[in-house]
């Protein structure tokens, strides 16, 4: 639910840790698109890849400073945060992701790429990680692991691979 919910899931999230979660802002600065936006959306949107664009990396955390989920944004015209904004889920998946946690273990979590457009214009580009934990990554049988059309949702790519690491070509660094 929380991976195909179109809009922010900080209260879905804070009914799944039973806690609120308080926002962390962990980096912030200018990178190149081709850098913080997979080419397919860039291309989408005539965004080109040399563009400059700002980017925030922020958690949400536990009341113990324990991450519930790694949250980027890319503000692509600044005029997000409306009521009127529109959210689109692009993809979900999972990935391996270092959660901070003792022993260096990367943990296989969900994701889950959101395009905002406000008043019809693209506004912001954002990829959330989820502590497994707290959305835990529910591998499909073999049997059950093609999606039937009539349950698909259109316009998401459902993605049931592990990206190893990030910074593969064509996605973002997060």
């Amino acid at each position: 639910m929380v991976l195909q919910y179109d809009g922010s899931a900080v209260r879905l999230l804070q009914a799944l840790v039973t806690e609120p979660l308080r926002p962390r802002t962990t980096k912030h600065g200018k990178q190149p698109a081709a850098v913080l936006i997979p080419r397919d959306l860039r291309e989408r949107l005539g965004i080109p890849e040399g563009e400059l664009l700002t980017a925030r990396q922020s958690r949400l955390e536990r009341a113990d400073g324990s991450a519930a989920v790694v949250v980027a944004f890319v503000d692509l015209n600044g005029e997000a945060g409306s009521h009127r904004d529109q959210h689109e889920v692009l993809r979900v998946g999972t990935r391996r992701w270092y959660w901070g946690e003792p022993g260096g273990i990367h943990r296989i979590s969900a994701w889950r790429e959101i395009l905002t457009t406000s008043d019809g214009v693209a506004a912001r580009y954002t990829r959330e990680i989820f502590h497994p934990d707290v959305v835990p990554v529910i591998t499909p049988s073999r049997e059950r692991a093609t999606v039937r059309p009539e349950f698909a949702t259109p316009g998401v790519r459902r993605r049931l691979t592990v990206t190893p690491r990030a910074g593969r070509s064509g996605e973002p660094v997060v």
